[in-house]
C-alpha cells in the first residue's frame, strides 16, 4: 500500500507545471479526530453500517462506513455528484441513484468496505452554505465558495482516509470511484495523495471555465478563468495512481475530443478511457467496468 507523496516530489511537480497549487490541498495531521459514531446497526449477519462524524478541515464531516461481515480490509471511497449526497448511495431516489446502490452493493458482496462522505455544502453539510442548493452557488459572485466546495472536500477526504487508517486494523488498500463532481474530486485527490491503488473517474467535467461559460451561462469570462484550481484539465499531468476514465460520447459537459486530449496528458502508463453511447448518465454497464478496474489493482 502506498503512503503520502513526499513534499519534495510535490514541490518539483508544482514548479514544473506551474498550473495548480497542490499546497492548497495540504492540511495539518490530526492527533485526535473527535469522532462520534452517531448511527450503527447490522443488516442481518452480513453488513455492518456505521454513520460517523469527525472533525474535518474546517467543520464536522459525516460519512457512512459500511463493512461486510468478513471484510478484506480493502476500502473503496465513493463520491457523489453535484446536488446529490451520501444518501444517494443508500436510497433509490433516482435512476442514477439506483446505479450507485448497485455499484455499492456489488462491492460489499465482493468483500470491500465502502466509505461514503458528503461533499462540502451537500447533504447534511448543506447548513455550511445556508442550506442553498449547491447548483445555485455556482455563480460569478461566489468564486470563493465554489473553490471552497472542491478544495476543502479534497482535504476532508484525506482526513477521512487518515481516520480510517487510524481506526480500522490492517487497512490494505484504498480505491476511489467518483461520478460527475465526484469524478472531478477523484482526479484532484489523485494528484495530491498517493494512497490509492486505483481510481475511477466517471463523466467528470474537465474544463471548468468552459463549463461555466457554455453550460452555466456565465457572461464573466474573467471570473470563469479564475476557477482553474478546480478544473481537472490542470491535473492530468500529475495523476499518481492508475486511473480509468468512463465517459459519455454526447455528454454536455465536455466533447469527446476534449476527453481524449485530457487522457493523452495523463503521464502515467496505467491509464484507460472508455466511451459509452450515452450522455452524462452512463448505462449500467459502467458498474462492471469500474469494479473490474479496481479489482485489477489490489
Amino acid at each position: 500500500m502506498k503512503y503520502f507523496i513526499s513534499a519534495t516530489f510535490l514541490f518539483f511537480q508544482v514548479v514544473a507545471l506551474a498550473q495548480v497549487e497542490l499546497a492548497d490541498f495540504n492540511y495539518n495531521l490530526k492527533k485526535e479526530y473527535n469522532a462520534d459514531t452517531v448511527q450503527s446497526y447490522n443488516y442481518g449477519n452480513e453488513i455492518k453500517f456505521d454513520k460517523i462524524v469527525i472533525d474535518g478541515f474546517d467543520s464536522r464531516v459525516p460519512f457512512f462506513a459500511i463493512q461486510p461481515n468478513n471484510p478484506t480490509n480493502k476500502f473503496v471511497i465513493l463520491l457523489h455528484g453535484l446536488g446529490s449526497s451520501k444518501d444517494g448511495w443508500i436510497y433509490p431516489i433516482s435512476d442514477l441513484s439506483k446505479k450507485y446502490i448497485s455499484l455499492k452493493d456489488s462491492l460489499l458482496r465482493m468483500g470491500y468496505s465502502v466509505i461514503i462522505p458528503d461533499a462540502k455544502f451537500h447533504g447534511e453539510r448543506s447548513y455550511e452554505a445556508g442550506f442553498m442548493p449547491p447548483a445555485e452557488l455556482l455563480t460569478p459572485s461566489n468564486l470563493d465558495i465554489i473553490d471552497d466546495m472542491w478544495i476543502t472536500t479534497v482535504k476532508d477526504l484525506r482526513l477521512i482516509m487518515d481516520y480510517v487508517e487510524f481506526s480500522y486494523k490492517n487497512v490494505s488498500s484504498f480505491q476511489l470511484i467518483g461520478y460527475s463532481m465526484g469524478g472531478m474530486l477523484a482526479i484532484m485527490l489523485n494528484s495530491a495523495d498517493d494512497r490509492f491503488d486505483s481510481v475511477v473517474a466517471c463523466v467528470a467535467p474537465l474544463d471548468i471555465p468552459k463549463v461555466c461559460m457554455t453550460v452555466l451561462g456565465w457572461n464573466d469570462s474573467e471570473a470563469a478563468e479564475s476557477l482553474g484550481l478546480i478544473s481537472p484539465e490542470n491535473y492530468a499531468h500529475i495523476q499518481l495512481s492508475p486511473i480509468y476514465l468512463l465517459m459519455g460520447e454526447s455528454d454536455f459537459y465536455y466533447t469527446k475530443d476534449e476527453a481524449h486530449t485530457f487522457y493523452k496528458k495523463i503521464s502515467i502508463d496505467k491509464k484507460k478511457i472508455k466511451f459509452y453511447d450515452s450522455g452524462h448518465y452512463l448505462p449500467s454497464e459502467f458498474i462492471a467496468d469500474a469494479i473490474n478496474w479496481i479489482t485489477k489493482y489490489n
